[in-house]
């Protein structure tokens, strides 16, 4: 058995909104016998608030899902702009490292980036404590701040560089989570590509059951015999729902077919209010939900969309709601740069691809999908087949399991 510690700003389980990535990999090395410690923020990511029961405090410890959890401030309500973003960065930076220093010596440290400064400075503690470290990349930053236009500043884009550079060198093993991360990854000419490991987001049969022994279907203000088309994630700033917007105004015509938008995020308010604007009676938004009630959800969806913006950075994109929607046997309309998440979809023969941020040729798809419902099935039900053969989440959290044992093997 080893000490891992775990680092990673957003830890998210089962019982609450948002990707468990985290989650997953923290329970898989506890079941393999490791002593597992994580240190994470206790900021809401997706509302940007503090939970009443951490007011005034600093770090906090308990017990979850048979974990050890550490949570720390950070600064909350930070939004697109450069100073509040670096804000909440920092000051979980510092309080997690103040919080790791704290700790017994662990065998092995994990990090996450995003966020850079806080994987930065776990890096640091592995090297002080003389500790293995495995870095994980969900995000290639600075690239896609500046891609996005979040930073241009070249003074914040070089220390960025410089930071990430750090982490990559401090690194034992690498985890990327997509194959553009990989590639970006191995490109920097920092680390060598047989130090990097790719290992996807997957469907975890514990949270997405199987869809015909579901019993359970969210209830929705909709006629039984409506055709949705559902969208469940952040309504955030790589997610183009302003395109969805644009094709569900096209699709007024056919009472039959609705638009439900499930989540939260910092672009929801502009979003409901442009929908209002709009006039739309055909498009309905739901609160985000915990993860394990997101099936219910698709179980009420006949298709499920994944717009993004058309951007290159997105030629990139496999996010975590795409195994979701899988898992749910749910067919997909992809809205992207073509890339890693429309090959999927092609492969898998899942659903159909559409050029981003196209509200014509979207609205033309969600038709095409309503028009022949039992197409629309197979399609979703090959997209499930095709995942539990390659994104099994089990499969894929005992590689990471195995790449921490190795990790442990050599520092003995």
């Amino acid at each position: 058995m080893a000490r891992v510690l775990y680092v990673s700003q957003y830890f998210v389980s089962g019982d609450q909104p948002g990707g468990v990535r985290h989650w997953q990999h923290c329970r898989a090395l506890a079941r393999a016998g490791h002593e597992v410690t994580v240190v994470t923020s206790y900021v809401q990511h997706k509302e940007r608030t503090i939970p009443e029961e951490y007011r005034g405090r600093r770090i906090v410890r308990s017990t979850e899902d048979g974990l050890d959890v550490v949570r720390t401030y950070s600064t909350p309500g930070y939004g697109r702009d450069l100073r509040s973003r670096l804000s909440n960065y920092g000051t979980f930076a510092l309080w997690s490292l103040l919080a790791e220093l704290r700790l017994p010596r662990p065998d092995v440290v994990v990090a996450s980036s995003p966020s850079l400064p806080a994987a930065a400075a776990a890096a640091g503690v592995a090297r002080a404590r003389r500790s293995r470290f495995l870095l994980e990349v969900r995000d290639l930053w600075p690239d896609s701040a500046v891609a996005m236009g979040l930073v241009a500043n070249p003074r914040v884009i070089g220390a960025a560089r410089r930071m990430e550079h750090y982490c990559y060198r401090r690194a034992d093993r690498i985890v990327a989570l997509t194959e553009g991360i990989r590639d970006g990854v191995v490109q920097s000419g920092v680390v060598p590509a047989g130090r990097v490991s790719l290992i996807t987001n997957g469907i975890d049969l514990d949270v997405v059951p199987d869809p015909a022994r579901r019993d359970e279907v969210a209830a929705l203000p909709l006629a039984d015999d409506a055709f949705i088309a559902m969208f469940v994630g952040a309504h955030g700033t790589y997610s183009s729902l302003e395109t969805v917007l644009g094709a569900a105004d096209l699709l007024r015509d056919d009472p039959r077919i609705q638009v439900v938008l499930v989540g939260g995020g910092d672009r929801k308010p502009a979003l409901v209010e442009q929908a209002s604007a709009m006039g739309l009676p055909n498009v309905t938004f739901v609160d985000p939900v915990p993860k394990r009630q997101v099936p219910a959800y698709l179980a009420r969806a006949d298709l499920c969309i994944l717009p993004y913006q058309d951007r290159e950075l997105f030629a990139g994109a496999l996010p975590n709601k795409v195994f979701d929607y899988l898992g749910a046997a749910r067919p997909i309309l992809a809205s992207a740069p073509v890339g890693e998440l429309t090959r999927l979809v092609d492969t898998a023969r899942c659903g159909w691809n559409v050029p981003p941020e196209d509200p014509v040729a979207m609205a033309d798809a969600i038709r095409r999908a309503a028009a022949d419902p039992v197409d629309s099935r197979a399609r979703g039900e090959a997209g499930r087949e095709y995942a539990l053969e390659h994104y099994d989440r089990a499969a894929l959290a005992q590689r990471f399991v195995s790449l921490v044992d190795d990790l442990v093997a050599g520092s003995r």
